[in-house]
């Protein structure tokens, strides 16, 4: 069945899925997965396979659903990666592509699909060949930096008020030191956190009253920083303060492509809380990270469900139990023993995090087109001289957010390089679980040629083309100019239908006749991306999408033809039996329905 999903592939060498992906047959049953290369077949016909990666064994979360995987021959060309000096070389990471059969090499090479980096440098995009990927795009520093992503929210919420009250109130220093000074003298009874601007894992952040004292005063005045208003009601578990670290993966910045990973962390603080002043030094009691915590003697390290020799046990009937970091699913055990709607705080989770990626995303494109050598202008459909495009990146991000009495969730920050290191049986699930289904998901496709070698073909027998890969190198290659025009076509006929005051769902198809080739690629990979995310689930673009249409500057053409795309039915018009009335007939047919 495996085979038949390539619809143009021929038989062996390439092996079935039983010869290194063993199906899970039991939810309690993880299969032993041997170390190749795997392709995951397109859910449409005649599209290219990307690589494939299961999870590891020794992760100990249950295998991802695997019938649409095929391995490779171990006789197939050596495929690569390469991870930066700059960065440490984590386990979740290295073992997840090791067990792909993905080998590593050194970045001074050309032959990697893959760089792990600490930061994408300009230079570093511009020498970018089409088909290699880096998990970090150009300018991500307007996310990773608090004194940056500050700005950014605050020019949201001059515009947009209420609607963009994500974060607590801030100020950067010590550029607006006597705007929070006269706030300071408003709420004299309010407290706040000092942050420095770049760094991470709870360091150098002190909590302050508002009236500080002349040595905090003049060293305040000075040094470069960024202070919150302290949350001062936060939700607490069993008496103790907790934050949420919130994995999120995007794809691409035009279209906005955001994914939240079904798993995440509750790291508590190892101290009960207190509101008295006396208490403003106890970081374990007021800062919740898991560097000032873990060296705690109240430090309880979560199992995962396992005892000390690794066998499964019970899970805690409330939540985490005494555990000092939970996952969301002890998180969701533990609000629905006490009534509290967990699924309506992950929507406004969702929302927090949307809103965030909207008021970076100018900022990052005029990064994205500086850094490629192109005028800002071109924004996102700048390329660099060896392919590189706007699907070339994609980045992992730790979202950390605070959760009120009232379940409003608040953003603390963004972490571009959220810590992967697995210190815990929990921690070792959740992330090695979200590698695998990030880099599937990003969608890998092996070099030109790659397939054929693998396969064992040569060019005299090659009478039936594997697959077409010309059209998914299109992508939207077309100049910032020529996207601009499309637009302005599709805003013109949604302007007319919102003037006839119509919606029924034949006007909502319109847009539709409209599509280009560009427009039905943007909608052939968004959902193609869809069925191999795992456990990261698309939150951006969805039904909901137009709900955001206001926040952007400028809506790009890639975003408005997903829009009108999920107005108009989204993914489910290309499994529904009126297709043939809104689709052109050329489009490729959806041939597999199991989401991976």
């Amino acid at each position: 069945a495996c085979g038949s999903q390539f619809g143009t592939l021929p038989p062996p060498p390439i092996s079935s899925v039983d010869a290194g992906l063993a199906v899970c047959r039991a939810a309690s049953e993880t299969p032993r997965v041997k170390k190749h290369i795997a392709l995951l077949p397109s859910v449409f016909e005649g599209r290219p396979p990307t690589l494939f990666f299961p999870y590891t064994t020794v992760c100990g979360a249950k295998q991802r659903p695997m019938e649409r995987a095929i391995t490779v021959s171990s006789r197939a060309p050596k495929l690569f990666y390469c991870n930066s000096e700059s960065v440490h070389q984590y386990n979740a990471v290295r073992n997840v592509l090791r067990l792909g059969g993905i080998n590593a090499t050194t970045p001074d090479t050309s032959e990697w699909l893959l760089m792990w980096a600490k930061q994408t440098l300009p230079e570093v995009a511009c020498a970018l060949q089409s088909g290699q990927r880096l998990n970090h795009f150009v300018g991500s520093r307007h996310l990773g930096r608090k004194d940056l992503l500050w700005q950014h929210i605050l020019r949201m919420q001059r515009v947009f008020g209420d609607d963009y009250e994500i974060c607590p109130a801030s100020f950067i220093l010590p550029r607006t030191f006597d705007a929070w000074e006269m706030m300071r003298r408003h709420i004299p009874r309010t407290l706040w956190i000092w942050k420095p601007c770049g760094q991470s894992c709870g360091r150098g952040i002190r909590v302050l009253q508002s009236e500080l004292s002349d040595v905090d005063e003049q060293l305040l005045r000075q040094k470069r920083g960024v202070v919150q208003q302290y949350v001062n009601n936060p939700l607490l578990i069993h008496g103790f303060k907790f934050d949420l670290r919130v994995y999120v993966v995007v794809t691409s910045f035009d279209p906005l492509k955001v994914f939240i990973n079904d798993e995440g962390l509750v790291r508590l603080a190892t101290e009960q809380y207190s509101t008295s002043c006396d208490t403003l030094d106890k970081r374990t009691m007021h800062l919740t990270n898991y560097s000032v915590n873990k060296d705690s003697p109240a430090f309880v390290q979560n199992k995962d469900g396992r005892d000390a020799r690794g066998a499964e046990r019970e899970n805690c009937s409330d939540g985490g139990g005494q555990a000092s970091k939970w996952s969301f699913s002890e998180l969701r055990q533990y609000f629905d023993n006490r009534g509290l709607d967990y699924d309506g705080l992950l929507e406004r989770i969702e929302d927090l995090v949307i809103k965030t990626f909207i008021a970076v995303e100018p900022a990052m494109r005029k990064e994205w087109a500086r850094g490629l050598g192109e005028d800002e202008a071109e924004g996102w459909a700048a390329r660099g001289p060896g392919g590189a495009g706007r699907t070339s990146c994609f980045e992992i991000y730790g979202f950390d957010v605070l959760v009120d009495t009232d379940l409003k969730p608040w953003l603390l920050e963004v972490n571009v390089c959220p810590s992967l290191s697995s210190g815990s049986p929990l921690d070792k699930r959740i992330k090695t679980k979200l590698i695998a289904d990030a880099f599937t998901l990003v969608g890998f496709r092996p070099p030109a040629g790659w397939l054929r070698e693998a396969q064992g073909r040569t060019d005299a027998d090659n009478e039936k083309p594997l697959c077409n890969e010309e059209v998914v190198a299109m992508g939207c290659t077309l100049p910032a100019a020529i996207l601009k025009q499309r637009a302005e076509v599709l805003k013109g006929l949604e302007v007319k239908v919102r003037s006839e005051r119509t919606s029924s769902r034949l006007d909502q198809t319109k847009a539709l006749d409209l599509f280009d080739d560009v427009a039905w690629e943007l909608v052939l990979a968004s959902a193609e991306e869809d069925m191999r995310g795992g456990g990261l689930r698309c939150i951006f673009p969805t039904t909901k999408t137009s709900e955001y249409k206001r926040y952007f500057a400028e809506e790009s053409y890639c975003n408005l033809v997903l829009r009108k795309w999920h107005e108009a039915g989204g993914h489910a018009l290309l499994r529904s039996a009126e297709r043939s009335h809104f689709l052109p007939s050329w489009l490729p047919r959806q041939i597999a329905f199991t989401r991976t």
